[in-house]
């Protein structure tokens, strides 16, 4: 028998554990933020609130339980990112910062590249209820996200699918510029 091979199994139960935790938790951390997002969306501002809070709460405990697991919680921490910018963008036309949302510089990123996509929907949802002017706020934001990380490029090992988000998040404001030129349009006939 090899020598320690007892305490090797041990120590490697107890991350095989801990793993599984950071699992379960980066998956509920996951379906809180979309629990967020779709009260955000359907202007439910107590249900957000509510949702927030919990996403919040699990999103801390999720950061403190992830050491060394962080590639198996990234997906997490850039929805809770998402989630909460939404929010406050939605709210109060503005990017919130990395301090704000107690993010690290990754999930930061990505979290608030993806949120693009849920600023162009929040955008297109404003238009057909006849509120332009919140609309054009979003694509504001949209634009400043987009232009402040254009200029970023980074290996792809160092912060995955950035590359990736940053084209879907130019496509995004392309399509929703085009939206408000034909909202513009159609007002004036």
């Amino acid at each position: 028998m090899i020598s320690g091979i007892d305490e090797i199994e041990k120590e490697l139960l107890a991350l095989q554990e801990a793993k599984d935790n950071v699992m379960d938790l980066s998956r509920e951390v996951v379906r809180q933020a979309g629990k967020a997002i779709t009260f955000i969306h359907a202007d439910d501002k107590r249900g957000a609130a509510k949702a927030l809070e919990d996403l919040r709460a699990s999103a801390k405990k999720l950061q403190k339980i992830d050491k060394g697991f962080e590639y198996n919680s990234i997906q997490a921490h850039q929805e809770y990112v998402e989630a909460c910018a939404l929010s406050v963008m939605v709210n109060e036309s503005r990017i919130p910062s990395m301090e704000e949302l107690d993010a690290n510089c990754v999930s930061y990123l990505l979290g608030l590249l993806d949120s693009v996509g849920e600023l162009k929907r929040y955008s297109t949802d404003r238009l057909r209820k006849n509120e332009r002017a919140k609309a054009e706020k979003c694509y504001d934001l949209m634009l400043e996200i987009y232009d402040s990380t254009v200029p970023m490029r980074f290996a792809n090992s160092l912060v995955p699918e950035f590359r990736k988000k940053q084209d879907v998040a130019r496509t995004q404001i392309e399509r929703l510029s085009s939206e408000l030129l034909l909202s513009r349009s159609d007002a004036s006939l």
